[in-house]
């Protein structure tokens, strides 16, 4: 089912992504317009139970699209509406096809709220914020917007004045909002990884030196074994990260999918550059549409020091307390059935 779930979206989105389409929606161009035909397809509901009008997926189902957004290149916080409809959902709050990023709120004096580096929080219309155990729905457009570092037209650092702006406030119960931002950034970073790894065996059998394929050399096909067992894996722990029967990923879970894919991401990007030469820094090639996405990810909400102390933290805890061995944690604790 999630085979075809899969080829289905990523059928969709191969009209709907192209590299013009990408590079003009992370311009800010059109961005709306080709929301709107995304969220037509009905993917974006599939973590909503199925009483309220969506698919009623658990997490791991739902794995496949996030990887599929994030392959494709797709400009918006995909991933992140999917889980902020579903929580949403659960107090019975009706959405109307808006684009919702997910952002934990960062700790500053007074009443203002602040989110840092939001991936795609300037072509949200709303943003899910985690502050001091609730859950804020806020509306974008009432946000002070600091471009992002990576995508300045894409991304934001949003501000609000006090939390009396939002839409909605609800109880943040056992939700846990890096764990969400964490499992949903993984599994872009992962399709990500997927499409670089693409671009660049391509890239690699049609250039030519010396009157054969560089991709014919020992020195580029140890490179290309390295990107490829860096996004491999990637994918594997970001799969990880969804492993949950419900639609709300694990913290342990999320934090270690993170932390493999921020690793993976650092040597996937310099391969590929190193790879493609100078031409992959230009703007004819959409490689560094998909390299700035790396690094944006790596740096935001769950970052790769976040990640292991949070990982470190648990396990020193489990292992002053209870002996529990350093495997024996990693079997118990950072597996699937964990979960």
């Amino acid at each position: 089912m999630t085979d075809s779930l899969m080829e289905a979206f990523e059928r969709a989105l191969a009209g709907l992504c192209t590299d013009e389409h990408v590079r003009r929606s992370e311009s800010g161009q059109d961005a709306d317009a080709q929301w709107n035909a995304i969220d037509a397809l009905g993917f974006t509901d599939a973590l909503v139970p199925v009483e309220q009008g969506g698919a009623g997926l658990s997490l791991t189902d739902a794995f496949p699209l996030f990887l599929a957004a994030g392959r494709a290149g797709l400009s918006h916080p995909f991933a992140e509406t999917v889980f902020a409809r579903a929580i949403l959902a659960s107090t019975g709050h009706a959405h109307q096809g808006e684009c919702i990023a997910v952002a934990p709120a960062v700790p500053v004096s007074g009443d203002a709220i602040v989110c840092r580096d939001v991936p795609g929080g300037a072509l949200a219309h709303q943003v899910l914020v985690g502050w001091r155990g609730e859950w804020l729905l806020m509306p974008r457009s009432l946000a002070q917007a600091t471009p992002g570092t990576y995508r300045p037209q894409a991304s934001a650092t949003l501000r609000w004045a006090s939390a009396s702006q939002a839409i909605l406030r609800m109880p943040a119960g056992s939700a846990d909002v890096a764990a969400v931002c964490n499992a949903a950034h993984a599994a872009g970073m992962a399709g990500a990884m997927t499409r670089i790894q693409a671009m660049s065996v391509g890239y690699v059998n049609d250039r030519q030196q010396f009157g054969r394929a560089i991709s014919q050399f020992q020195a580029m096909q140890q490179e290309l074994s390295v990107l490829a067992e860096q996004a491999s894996s990637a994918t594997f722990g970001a799969r990880l990260g969804c492993a949950a029967d419900g639609v709300l990923p694990a913290p342990l879970l999320a934090a270690t999918a993170k932390l493999r894919c921020c690793e993976a991401a650092s040597r996937v990007a310099a391969i590929a550059h190193a790879v493609h030469g100078a031409i992959g820094i230009t703007e004819a090639l959409a490689l560094g549409l998909f390299t700035r996405r790396l690094h944006e990810w790596r740096a935001c909400a769950g970052t790769e020091t976040a990640c292991a102390t949070l990982l470190g933290d648990a396990l020193f805890v489990r292992h002053t307390g209870g002996g529990q061995e350093i495997l024996d944690f990693a079997r118990q604790q950072l597996s699937p059935a964990a979960a």
